[in-house]
C-alpha cells in the first residue's frame, strides 16, 4: 500500500495515480473510469484508473459521444495520453460517466418543451451503444447515474434552465438510466440519493469545488469504489 507522500509524489510526475493503480481483481481484470469530468473522482485511486482529459474530440456530452462514434480503444488512446500501458483491454471493466453537460446544458436550451422525448431518445441511443461496446470490444460496462446540479456558489459554470429544472431532467434520466441498465443486464453505480441534498445541489460535505466529488475524501472514496466492487468478480 502506498503513502500519502508516495501518492502525492505520484501525481506530481505523471498527474494522477494510474501507473500505479491496480484493481487487483482475481481475474487481472482492471476498472476504468471513461466520460466527463466527473471522472476525476479516481484521480488518486488506487484501484480505479481515471481516464479524462479534455483534448481534442473527446466527448464530454452523451451528444458528441454518439455523434462521434468513437470505439473504446480510440477513447483510450485519446485519453492515456502517453499511459498506453493502462489503456482499456477485453475484460475490462469500464464505467461510463456521461449525461450530466447533457442535462446542465443542452437539454434545457434545445429541448425544453419536449425535455421528456428528448432524454429518452438520448438515453436510450447512449446505452444501445454501450451495449454494442460491451459486444464489439468484450469489455464489461457499468453505467453510472447523472450527478446532481452544482452548488449555486460553483465557479465557471454556464448552465441553461433553473436549478429545479435541471434537476427534474435528471431524476427523469435518471430512472430511464436504471430502467434501461436493468434490461440490458448492465449494472448501475445510483449513488444519486447518497450524494444529493433535500435541494437537489451536490451535498456540500462531499464535494471540495461545489461541482465535483471530493476525490481527497477517503470515506466517500471506499463507499463509491466498495458499490464498485459489488459488480465485479
Amino acid at each position: 500500500m502506498y503513502t500519502d507522500e508516495e501518492i502525492t509524489a505520484e501525481i506530481n510526475i505523471n498527474g494522477n495515480t494510474n501507473y500505479i493503480t491496480k484493481s487487483n481483481l482475481l481475474s487481472g481484470s482492471q476498472i476504468f473510469a471513461v466520460g466527463d469530468s466527473h471522472t476525476i473522482f479516481y484521480h488518486n485511486s488506487l484501484q480505479i484508473h481515471e481516464h479524462w482529459l479534455c483534448v481534442g474530440k473527446l466527448p464530454l456530452t452523451i451528444y458528441t459521444l454518439l455523434q462521434y462514434g468513437l470505439n473504446i480503444y480510440e477513447v483510450g488512446n485519446l485519453l492515456g495520453n502517453g499511459h498506453e500501458k493502462y489503456n482499456i483491454k477485453q475484460n475490462d471493466y469500464v464505467i461510463f460517466y456521461y449525461g450530466f453537460n447533457d442535462i446542465q446544458k443542452n437539454i434545457h436550451k434545445y429541448s425544453c418543451h419536449d425535455y421528456k422525448n428528448a432524454i429518452t431518445n438520448l438515453i436510450t441511443n447512449y446505452v444501445q451503444y454501450i451495449v454494442l461496446l460491451k459486444h464489439t470490444y468484450s469489455i464489461k460496462p457499468i453505467i453510472s447515474c447523472i450527478y446532481p446540479n452544482p452548488r449555486p456558489n460553483a465557479l465557471g459554470q454556464n448552465n441553461y434552465g433553473s436549478y429545479n429544472d435541471r434537476q427534474i431532467y435528471t431524476i427523469f434520466a435518471n430512472n430511464i438510466l436504471l430502467d434501461l441498465c436493468k434490461k440490458n443486464s448492465i449494472p448501475f453505480l445510483n449513488i444519486y440519493d447518497y450524494i444529493t441534498d433535500n435541494d437537489g445541489f451536490i451535498k456540500q460535505e462531499h464535494t471540495a469545488d461545489n461541482i465535483h466529488l471530493d476525490y481527497n475524501n477517503k470515506l466517500l472514496r471506499k463507499y463509491v469504489e466498495d458499490i464498485i466492487y459489488l459488480f465485479c468478480e
